[in-house]
């Protein structure tokens, strides 16, 4: 079997440690390394913490989501606005002072007390309309805003509350006073008003009091929209105009600052206002129709919209600038006719001002039918050249609504698709020069074509065959027809040669021929590379002295060939290294042939016939072209010559190569390739499935592979060939790779030789693989064949996880190393990006794993319409390992939101579609798994609903084939000082295991959360010094570290999710002195020869009492765990005397270090208090 060598991972991204020198270690009590006190005799103490199965993460908050009533009520209603309740409360809505919740939000429609109750936080607001990708058009939230103030009563309080007084005309002090402002306005007085036609008012009255509380709604509404374009814009002061010029409170709401320049701001952009107002709930009641309010209104807008029309047509030319002087005229006449009719309703002629407003728009219409007909004629005699009769009658025609006449109609398609493709030609040509082949094009030189009437049917979608109706009708259609081009330019393009469009010079920049279809005949210049694109067709093409290429574009109607064409082309590569490529691919559908028969030696090309019996079809000839790329999906045939060929198998292809060093690129599904004499060069692609290497050994071959090392599973010799077996995609599901090697053994005296051993492998991420090749007997069976890998890419590092929460989407790349040592470890995916999997190295082996659970929470909701609809959500996978070890995998697959309207099932349940993330796990012997959610029973989960556990083994679902498990590695070791030092970390996460080398000195350690690191005195195991004493600190761990936290085994010490590997005790020197410091600042020793914790140093602040410190050395003295002096700091006595207050384990007393005599009575402690700065 090969061997799985495990390369270097790549360590030279690790993050340094910061080292600095200290006077003394800040743990004075540490015992002295070489005299550690080896008394206790306890066994190993490391007591495990209840598991929690459902650990309080923040994803798996369960709670009944707003988006429930919005999918089962729709969204909140307010006048002609709506809005989700999700979305209410991301903007902070809060209803008598209470958040947004199902309970204040379950119902249909929002009554008055919700309408009046609503407030929201400025703040969010602010910050909602600010984010493009979450809010809609700030259009949208002012018409919302304006809705639900319009509804809202005379004396409901502000709509938005903020807990700070808000600043004088901020955009929100505006929107407070415009909602009051809107609060006021009796809108239904109006439609009442309306509806009754009460007679003690006069129509001019009524029509003035519809302007007056009108232009107060749109001045309102103008208002709302400038404020949150302030809001969105971060603007404070005043730069928005229709914020600012509403008098709220003052009452009177028409603008007052009259057409100055903030005005003009307002009315050019007042239609867009005026169409979004027209849609609110007050809009509607206001039409244009509507008389003098609508005069008022739109008048500014008319005026306004002829002078743009002016203006524009005076930066314009010809025919632009004609249509803005028509538009002009009619906002001229619009804004008279708007004039005449509100003079007219303000007298009361409401009778005259219909009539009249009818007459003025038929007039308006037709002059507008009038203008259409000339420009309809006007664009015809652009094309087609028109005497005066034509263009009478075509105008006739185009005012009347009727088609044009056939003949003139054929004259300008014609033309017109003519003109549109050579500017389409001219186009595409500047773009490619310009753009993405700047650097390589010099010209580009489209062929010569033509433009003809294709006849076509146009169906009907009914008609009626009895009384003898088509069911089309006969029109035309312009097609593109390429004719033959004759082009002689090999001194050079002429500068007015037809269809060439030119880009930047350069040296080496190629000539792109487009020819297409026809006969065509072109001598390209000899100094330029010569890129030919050309199709069916006699062509007669000749290159340059420098490297040319002919594309071939094959199409269905070639491959359909039924005879040679009467002239075969003919391809002269001449100088250079020239190229003959087959673009596209064999369709589906069976052809006639089935791909091309290449002889690079005789210079022919011929179609294959599907039927090996019948005879090839000579198409084209050439001469000096030594490379070649067969067509796609096509059977083809290629056979070199005596040069170093290079050739591209793209199909079912049958490659002779011929002598020569020759380079043999191999893309098709199924290919055979016999590299012939000579250094041959393979490479096989991702997208191929079986090849076959012909390779004779007489000279070294090159075969590289177009995907990674990992992907190959097996070498094997099956007879005389090597079996090279990988992997065709990540997770094996697609056919393999396989890859046989002929010859490479050969039968010699009853026994299998090697008679190839110059072949050279190598993958894409650049590993050699050198083979180790023995004889082997002469038998039918199949050997496994060792390869040593030298070289390669690093592969990325794993990120260390010892214990704790992480979120895989947020590491990149997105490969987690999960240890043995450490805690549970909780490892949230992310269900909405599936494309790049989240790998994860388990640090064990498939066997170990103890048990699969899943777990999930199903909720029932009721339709409406009778069906049961399943809500599902907090789904988890729960790997147990050995030693209590428990990884969580949470948000791998989550539900997606929105109606249920899709998936239904038996009993009328149904429930929407799954996001699924893509989380791979590869364990330590090679074996790899994908995790699939647990299987459904919708029944069962509809009866019974809430919380569910189940065994799930199908969860991990295996991937075919052997994986490669990574693993971190050492990072260079660092050698500390022989005087005293501190050592800090990088923040996690970290890729590598640091190492630290002491020299007989005091070292205070700080690590991380997730940190491995290793740690001993290269001296000590010489014995050549003495050990080092290392103290380690928990106060940069983000978890809180008590004795609970501290785990000691044979290997390792674990503090928290920090993993310490311990120094090896099988020499005769001096033992390390190792402490650990908890959060609250007691210090165990680690008593490596016992593997147990001695508990010597207690900070008393870690106490709520006196009594909860005795308490707990009594519970160490019953684990064994206390040394025989415990120094106790922060703790007084009465009377006080200076000194350090220990506690003796041994003798069960307390007592002060600095008279040995000395006796503390235990009531007489007291937690002296913690001083404050």
């Amino acid at each position: 079997m090969a061997k799985l060598i495990e390369p270097a991972m790549e360590v030279s991204t690790h993050r340094p440690l910061q080292v600095t020198a200290i006077s003394q270690s800040a743990n004075s009590h540490a015992p002295a390394a070489g005299q550690i006190d080896t008394s206790p005799g306890a066994p190993p103490l490391t007591p495990v913490p209840t598991e929690v199965l459902e650990p309080a993460h923040p994803s798996q908050v369960s709670r009944r989501p707003l988006a429930f009533l919005d999918e089962h009520f729709g969204p909140l209603r307010f006048g002609n606005s709506s809005i989700t309740r999700v979305e209410l409360k991301a903007m902070g809505a809060r209803v008598h002072g209470g958040a947004i919740s199902t309970a204040n939000t379950n119902m249909r429609a929002p009554d008055q007390t919700f309408i009046d109750g609503l407030s929201f936080d400025p703040a969010m607001v602010g910050n909602r309309v600010k984010s493009a990708t979450k809010t809609p058009h700030s259009g949208n939230v002012a018409t919302l805003f304006f809705e639900i103030s319009i509804s809202r009563s005379v004396d409901a309080p502000p709509l938005f509350a903020a807990s700070a007084p808000l600043t004088l005309d901020s955009p929100i002090d505006r929107l407070n006073k415009l909602g009051q402002s809107a609060q006021k306005l009796d809108i239904h007085a109006i439609q009442s008003d309306s509806l009754l036609k009460a007679k003690a008012k006069s129509y001019a009255h009524r029509g003035v009091a519809t302007v007056g509380v009108g232009m107060q709604a749109f001045g309102i509404y103008s208002g709302f929209k400038g404020a949150f374009e302030a809001l969105d814009a971060g603007d404070t002061g005043e730069a928005v105009f229709n914020g600012v010029s509403i008098g709220a409170e003052f009452g009177s709401l028409i603008i007052e600052r009259g057409l100055t320049k903030g005005g003009v701001a307002m009315l050019e952009s007042g239609s867009v206002i005026l169409k979004r107002f027209s849609a609110t709930s007050v809009g509607t009641v206001f039409s244009r129709g509507g008389g003098l309010f609508a005069s008022a209104i739109t008048l500014p807008f008319d005026i306004v919209s002829a002078v743009n029309a002016f203006n524009a047509a005076a930066a314009s030319q010809g025919k632009v600038a004609q249509d803005h002087y028509v538009s002009g005229g009619v906002s001229v006449a619009s804004a008279g006719i708007s004039l005449a009719l509100g003079v007219a309703a303000l007298a009361g002629f409401g009778t005259v001002a219909g009539p009249v407003g009818l007459a003025a728009a038929a007039i308006l219409i037709l002059g507008a039918e009038i203008y259409r007909a000339a420009r309809v004629v006007d664009d015809i005699d652009d094309y087609v050249e028109l005497n005066f009769d034509e263009r009478l009658h075509a105008g006739w025609l185009a005012f009347v609504g009727k088609e044009q006449d056939k003949e003139i109609l054929d004259r300008f398609k014609i033309n017109k698709t003519f003109s549109d493709h050579t500017l389409q030609l001219e186009l595409s040509a500047k773009h490619l020069l310009e753009g993405t082949h700047k650097e390589e094009l010099e010209y580009i030189v489209n062929g010569s074509f033509d433009v003809t009437l294709k006849t076509i049917q146009i169906w009907y979608h009914q008609w009626d065959e009895k009384a003898g109706e088509q069911p089309y009708k006969l029109d035309t259609e312009p097609t593109i027809v390429e004719t033959d081009d004759i082009i002689l330019a090999r001194d050079g393009l002429a500068s007015d040669l037809k269809g060439s469009v030119k880009g930047t010079p350069g040296e080496n920049k190629s000539i792109y021929w487009r020819l297409g279809d026809g006969d065509d005949q072109v001598y390209a210049p000899k100094d330029k590379p010569n890129i030919f694109i050309y199709r069916e067709g006699t062509k007669k093409l000749v290159g340059g002295d420098k490297n040319d290429s002919f594309y071939f574009e094959t199409t269905e109607a070639e491959l359909n060939r039924p005879q040679q064409p009467i002239r075969t082309s003919v391809l002269d590569g001449f100088e250079g290294s020239d190229t003959l490529a087959f673009e596209g691919s064999r369709p589906r559908a069976d052809t006639r042939h089935v791909g091309y028969d290449v002889n690079l030696q005789t210079g022919k090309v011929a179609l294959r016939h599907e039927d090996r019996a019948k005879d090839d079809i000579l198409v084209a000839e050439f001469t000096s072209i030594e490379n070649v790329s067969t067509l796609r999906k096509g059977t083809n045939r290629v056979t070199g010559d005596d040069n170093a060929n290079q050739i591209s198998a793209n199909g079912y292809d049958h490659i002779d190569a011929g002598p020569g060093d020759d380079t043999i690129a191999i893309r098709g599904w199924h290919s055979r390739v016999d590299g012939g004499p000579g250094t041959d060069r393979y490479y096989i692609a991702d997208t191929t499935a079986q090849v076959t290497i012909v390779e004779d050994g007489e000279q070294a071959s090159l075969i590289e592979f177009g995907w990674p090392l990992e992907r190959i599973q097996r070498l094997q010799i099956v007879g005389t060939s090597l079996v090279i077996t990988s992997l065709r995609n990540e997770n094996g599901e697609l056919p393999d790779h396989v890859l046989t090697i002929e010859h490479v053994y050969e039968h010699v005296e009853g026994m299998r030789q090697v008679k190839n051993n110059r072949l050279q492998l190598k993958t894409q991420d650049n590993y050699w693989l050198e083979l180790t090749l023995l004889p082997l007997p002469s038998d039918s069976l199949a050997y496994d064949v060792d390869y040593v890998e030298t070289g390669g890419q690093p592969a990325p590092a794993p990120y260390i996880t010892n214990s704790g929460v992480v979120v895989l989407a947020e590491r990149e790349p997105r490969h987690t190393f999960v240890s043995r040592a450490g805690g549970s470890v909780d490892l949230v995916a992310n269900p909405y990006a599936s494309e790049i999997p989240a790998v994860v190295y388990l640090d064990y082996k498939t066997e170990e794993i103890v048990s699969i659970q899943a777990s999930y929470t199903v909720e029932v909701i009721m339709g409406p319409s009778g069906y049961t609809n399943l809500n599902y959500s907090q789904f988890n996978i729960w790997i147990r390992l050995p030693s209590s070890k428990l990884v969580n995998i949470s948000n791998f697959f989550h539900e997606k939101r929105g109606r249920r309207t899709g998936t239904s099932f038996n009993n009328n349940i149904r429930i929407n579609g799954f996001y699924q993330a893509n989380v791979v796990l590869v364990m330590q012997d090679g074996e790899s798994y994908q995790i699939h959610p647990p299987r459904l029973n919708f029944k069962n989960d509809a009866a019974s609903p809430g919380r569910k556990l189940c065994s799930a083994r199908e969860c991990l679902h295996p991937r075919r084939g052997r994986y490669r498990f990574r693993q971190p590695q050492y990072i260079k070791p660092f050698t500390l000082s022989t005087t005293p030092q501190q050592v800090t970390f990088p923040a996690p996460p970290h890729t590598g295991i640091y190492v630290m080398k002491g020299q007989a000195s005091s070292y205070d350690v700080y690590p991380v959360s997730n940190t491995l690191l290793s740690l001993y005195t290269p001296g000590a195991i010489e014995q050549t010094s003495n050990a080092s004493t290392w103290t380690l600190f928990s106060t940069e761990l983000t978890e809180t570290v008590t004795r609970n936290e501290i785990r000691l085994t044979s290997d390792n010490l674990q503090v928290g999710s920090a993993v310490i590997q311990l120094p090896s005790l099988d020499h005769p020197g001096p033992v390390e002195s190792i402490s650990v410091a908890t959060s609250s600042g007691n210090i165990y020793s680690v008593e490596l020869l016992f593997e147990v914790l001695q508990l010597y140093l207690i900070n008393a602040h870690g106490y709520a009492s006196v009594d909860a410190l005795l308490a707990d050395l009594r519970a160490h003295q019953q684990r064994e765990e206390l040394a025989t002096k415990i120094a106790v700091k922060n703790i007084g006595f009465s009377p006080r005397i200076d000194g350090t207050v220990y506690y003796n384990s041994t003798n069960d007393y307390w007592g002060v270090d600095t008279d040995p005599d000395y006796r503390i009575a235990p009531q007489t402690l007291f937690i002296e208090p913690i001083e404050t700065v």
